[in-house]
């Protein structure tokens, strides 16, 4: 049965972590074990600086005018949404870098191959395989996790803002044209984002592993 999982780099990382865990060579399972751990050092360097970027990008918005063009003022969905994903931010960035150390310690460690293995999966009585742990699996996605929803509570928040201004207000009497630059403006913006999410999920669907966007 075809189908598509949107976080498709989830599902793909566990088949990792079974194929590291029930390796019996000694030799093959610590090289696994080494890849699994360079690679996920690099990806949580990479979303620790796009967490600090965005964290950045998320302070500077507190500077946004508190009136919009149409007279009404900023609603409290948008500053709520602006500052929880400003925290969000900032704990993709903490979450990075305390895992980025934690892996650093165990890789320092005699035993840290083995370390790092023993945290990622456990053995199933029945016939002794490994399989991973799905609560520290998804715990080494936190910091890419709060990435994400940073990013979607900013652009919600950016959407809302946006079409509040072009809304009737006190400077924008229902008697007027609603047709203004801010509501030309709020179209644009709605049609870009919309084209932005379409390519994001075509290029997620590129990369899946099943057949479901394949033509």
């Amino acid at each position: 049965m075809k189908h598509f999982n949107f976080f498709e780099g989830t599902s793909t990382g566990c088949d990792t972590i079974i194929q590291m865990l029930n390796e019996d060579d000694k030799k093959v399972k610590d090289e696994m074990t080494k890849n699994w751990r360079n690679h996920k050092l690099e990806e949580l360097k990479f979303v620790g600086t796009l967490g600090a970027l965005l964290a950045s990008c998320l302070s500077s918005t507190s500077s946004w005018p508190d009136v919009l063009p149409n007279g009404k003022s900023k609603p409290w969905l948008v500053r709520g949404m602006l500052y929880s994903g400003l925290i969000l931010a900032l704990f993709s960035v903490v979450v990075a870098g305390i895992q980025s150390m934690r892996l650093h310690r165990l890789s320092a460690h005699p035993d840290g191959l083995e370390m790092i293995r023993h945290s990622l999966g456990r053995r199933r009585r029945s016939d002794n395989k490994a399989l991973p742990s799905w609560l520290y699996v998804y715990a080494w996605e936190f910091s890419l996790a709060f990435l994400v929803l940073a990013v979607l509570f900013m652009v919600i928040a950016t959407s809302t803002l946006i079409w509040s201004a072009a809304a009737y207000g006190p400077w924008k009497p229902e008697g007027a044209s609603w047709w203004d630059g801010n509501a030309k403006m709020a179209v644009l913006f709605t049609s870009v984002l919309t084209l932005a999410v379409v390519f994001l999920i075509l290029s997620q669907g590129a990369l899946s592993k099943s057949n479901f966007f394949r033509i």
